[in-house]
């Protein structure tokens, strides 16, 4: 995305890439629209805006917002998915969306409540202009850093950076000590929001009957920081060389590209 500073990218667009260079493609490149929004990704964006309510609360008024404020919100963010102009894609076998949204919002309501009391930081704290750079040539690349931050807290003397996630089933060991985002985090909290070293954790809500909240705390040393240079900098040189292969497999059947990705290949 160009800007007056240059050109930026976010985590979301690098993951992207990762799982279908193609789709990234035809999604950031060619503008195509997709054919339908995913519901994971639908009921996710809703459960956010309602963890953001929760917390914006603490911060603003130092106390939890009740659950029926927050189901509220949740609610009206599933409406505006809902009535959007893209539809979002509903699975019968699933059940109701909306229910299952509710089951997880009240079990991370109760968590909030039970959990030991900390310091609100902030609340869907964005920044920008992170240097990215090569680790192993030391080139600087054109492209900078953006994102958000979902939540920051004060806890024990020093700043925690927390991500929410929605799943099926609690995230493994392999997807917490792995995953790019609060690597990302890290770097940007010490080198641009003025957070210094901070604390990095996981909150992932599950979507099952009955819902549990993993929170799990990781660790990110330097060598972690590489790999997530190398992954970003190998990523926006595929992008820069007009790399875009398709990677088939089982997502593709619930990929809201799929069709276009079709017609493009003829």
């Amino acid at each position: 995305m160009a800007t007056d500073d240059g050109l930026t990218v976010s985590v979301s667009q690098l993951k992207e890439f990762a799982i279908c260079p193609r789709r990234f493609q035809l999604h950031r490149v060619l503008g195509v629209e997709p054919a339908f929004v995913p519901l994971p990704l639908a009921l996710g964006s809703a459960m956010h805006a309602a963890f953001g309510a929760i917390y914006l609360s603490m911060l603003e008024r130092a106390e939890v917002a009740p659950v029926d404020e927050a189901l509220q919100v949740f609610r009206d963010s599933w409406a505006r998915a809902v009535d959007g102009p893209v539809p979002v894609k509903l699975d019968g076998d699933d059940g109701d969306p909306v229910d299952a949204g509710i089951r997880m919002l009240v079990a991370f309501h109760r968590h909030v409540m039970t959990a030991p009391p900390v310091s609100i930081i902030a609340v869907e704290l964005p920044f920008s202009g992170i240097e990215l750079h090569d680790p192993d040539t030391g080139e600087t690349l054109d492209e900078r850093l953006s994102g958000v931050i979902d939540l920051v807290v004060r806890e024990d003397g020093r700043n925690v950076v927390i991500e929410h996630k929605t799943a099926a089933r609690k995230w493994s060991r392999n997807q917490l000590d792995h995953d790019i985002q609060l690597t990302a985090y890290q770097v940007a909290a010490r080198e641009s929001i003025g957070l210094g070293e901070v604390g990095l954790r996981y909150q992932v809500v599950t979507k099952a009957k009955f819902p549990v909240v993993q929170s799990e705390s990781v660790v990110r040393d330097r060598l972690g920081e590489i790999d997530f240079m190398r992954t970003a900098t190998g990523v926006l040189r595929a992008i820069g060389a007009g790399a875009f292969w398709p990677n088939r497999g089982w997502a593709c059947a619930q990929c809201p590209y799929a069709t276009a990705c079709s017609r493009y290949r003829r």
